[in-house]
């Protein structure tokens, strides 16, 4: 549509090379400018949809328009993250396969094949994303590219890092006149050794993504609902309390005064609280774990709702002890 693409010019540049690349990366045959336009448009329709109906419900205007805003933050999140988390996906994968492709490739030239039919006969339905680069590659050579310049072309749709690395390694090595094959084994070993570093560098820091697990899925709420329980109690019990004890020198010793919170600001607060530290628990999480806070989004959407379950359960069950012990008073 022409609105999506008028919306799409006006966006950064920074912005369209970033949804171009990961869409590509993704593997989308959606458009960018389909893309992010559709993103942008639809996201302002919800954050105008949903400021109407938070003063529909009586909400103040401030508070409809953080909901308006919140709103199109979440539906930009949701857009943005779905290509970014299946071009990443995609980028795990390749890693995993990633050494034995290389192997591959360097037995079929070790078997006398030229590199051209060597990496078209190594492109295989089980290597995923890297089977079609790998196969555009070999197309290329046969149109007269030289190998150096056509396996520049691998990690153009795959957004690894590990891939990119290894092929530049293997570019710089091939100018150089290194044998082909020996370096395909060769970064095939470095690869494989490196995986291995990096599960035993996960299994000794996995204490430290449970510590923030259990702090921003199970603590913090834990706390904020005791504590906004506590402070319910007190405005409670503050706005009955009347007392006032004074000394004989006219200085105050004792007031009992309500507490200015609302229970709905109280709500409020706690509900963007518990929101942000799952955000950026759920980062810390995937940095920790992968070493890239992307790998960490899905895990947001999971710390949120336990922080959230936690929460209220801990409110209910609050609520209903403060009844039993009411009752059990009234009795005695």
């Amino acid at each position: 549509m022409r609105l999506y693409k008028i919306i799409y010019r006006m966006t950064p540049m920074g912005y369209r090379k970033w949804v171009e690349y990961k869409l590509t990366c993704a593997d989308f045959s959606t458009h960018p400018e389909d893309y992010a336009g559709f993103s942008i448009f639809y996201g302002l329709a919800l954050c105008i949809v949903t400021f109407f109906v938070g003063l529909l419900f009586d909400f103040s205007i401030y508070v409809s328009i953080v909901l308006g805003i919140s709103a199109f933050a979440v539906f930009e999140a949701i857009m943005h993250a779905i290509p970014l988390m299946i071009a990443d996906s995609r980028a795990n994968f390749t890693d995993e396969i990633l050494p034995d492709a290389l192997r591959l490739i360097s037995s079929n030239i070790r078997s006398g094949l030229t590199p051209d039919k060597a990496f078209l006969l190594s492109a295989r339905p089980e290597f995923g994303p890297l089977e079609t680069q790998i196969r555009d590659s070999a197309k290329l050579t046969l149109s007269g590219i030289s190998i150096e310049e056509a396996v520049k072309n691998i990690p153009k749709k795959i957004d690894s890092r590990a891939l990119r690395r290894s092929i530049d390694l293997l570019v710089e090595g091939m100018s150089r006149g290194g044998n082909l094959a020996n370096l395909l084994d060769g970064l095939a070993n470095d690869i494989r050794q490196t995986k291995i570093l990096k599960k035993e560098v996960h299994s000794i820091v996995m204490m430290y993504a449970i510590f923030i697990f259990f702090a921003a899925g199970i603590g913090a709420p834990l706390l904020y609902g005791i504590s906004s329980f506590l402070v319910q109690t007190m405005q409670q019990m503050g706005g009955k309390a009347t007392i006032e004890q004074t000394f004989t020198g006219g200085m105050k010793f004792m007031t009992f005064q309500a507490i200015g919170i609302s229970e709905e600001f109280l709500m409020y607060y706690i509900s963007i609280s518990l929101g942000i530290t799952a955000f950026f628990g759920g980062l810390l999480i995937g940095l920790i774990q992968e070493g890239t806070e992307k790998a960490g989004l899905k895990y947001i959407p999971l710390l949120l709702m336990i922080s959230l379950t936690v929460f209220f359960l801990t409110r209910i069950m609050e609520i209903e002890n403060f009844i039993k012990q009411l009752g059990n008073a009234h009795v005695w």
